[in-house]
């Protein structure tokens, strides 16, 4: 209970996102829908991390979940639940085998392997036309397609659950071989835990849950093509609002990608004029964030309470 009490802020942020979503308002249901999927991107991403696995290709996850729910609602006919189950099995799928292939590789190595890996699969994307439809794209059926207020809705809701597992998953023996792992593997294995297994399950977890964001905005966008599944944009953004927000904790993830969001629109709003103004800002934000405030905005929060 006295953990519960702790995450009273962050129950309330997510109320008012799944509130937000709920409205008939274009513009704030965008807002909610794209606050959402990033808190489960940087979720995801930050699920990782805190095991000592740094992903800079989590866009591959994010990609597979996209193409996995707009290839199977056009090829068999799947609605969204289904596609987006769909998405979970394969990002999972594709996680335990990047898992396994890497090996007992750490730190840069393995962070290059998931690089290659998200710019190898986009090349995959452009080579099969006749799968992916290639740099043409692939729409989503308008059949199936839900309205983007459902989806918003939808989006707010998958959200809400993906941080109930992060918070769930904290107060696990899973967390704190993560937390071992991280600190030292070679101690972790001496005192029981099996890296390997580990090492699977939580690449298996992390890629599920970013496959689900990219299915889910893959339907609310409408349109998919190999940059937009695969680019190198989606990995940047899970990883500055999980740093942004503060790493190895529940609700940083959450504080970072409410920040992202407001800091991107207001920056489209101010300097939409100027090419890769975002980006810029984004960037110039995390170097402060890691040289000044490495626990991120969250740290600043748990300080002031306390």
């Amino acid at each position: 209970m006295r953990s519960l009490a702790r995450h009273v802020p962050l129950i309330g942020v997510m109320a008012v996102l799944v509130g937000a979503a709920l409205l008939q308002d274009p513009v704030l249901n965008d807002r909610a829908f794209r606050t959402a999927t990033t808190i489960m991107l940087a979720t995801s991403w930050n699920l990782m991390v805190s095991a000592g696995l740094i992903s800079l290709g989590h866009a591959a996850f994010w990609g597979v979940g996209s193409y996995a729910c707009l290839l199977g609602a056009a090829g068999l006919g799947l609605p969204v639940g289904a596609g987006l189950l769909l998405a979970m099995a394969v990002g999972a799928a594709l996680g335990a085998v990047q898992a396994l292939v890497t090996g007992r590789l750490r730190g840069a190595f393995f962070a290059i392997c998931t690089l290659a890996m998200a710019e190898g699969l986009r090349v995959a994307a452009l080579m099969l036309p006749g799968l992916t439809h290639g740099a043409e794209g692939l729409f989503a059926p308008q059949a199936l397609r839900p309205t983007p207020h459902v989806l918003g809705v939808l989006g707010a809701l998958l959200a809400v659950a993906s941080v109930g597992f992060a918070f769930w998953l904290s107060g696990t023996r899973f967390h704190f071989a993560m937390a071992a792992m991280r600190s030292h593997e070679g101690a972790a294995q001496m005192i029981g835990i099996d890296p390997r297994r580990y090492r699977v399950a939580v690449v298996a977890m992390s890629a599920a849950m970013a496959s689900l964001a990219g299915g889910v905005s893959a339907w609310y966008g409408g349109y998919l093509d190999p940059g937009v599944a695969f680019g190198l944009q989606t990995t940047i953004t899970a990883q500055i609002a999980a740093i942004l927000g503060g790493m190895f904790s529940v609700g940083g993830p959450v504080v970072g990608a409410i920040a992202v969001v407001a800091v991107g629109d207001a920056t489209r709003g101010l300097l939409g004029g100027v090419q890769g103004a975002s980006q810029g800002l984004f960037g110039l934000i995390l170097v402060v964030t890691i040289l000044f405030r490495p626990r991120g905005i969250g740290g600043l929060l748990r300080r002031a309470r306390a």
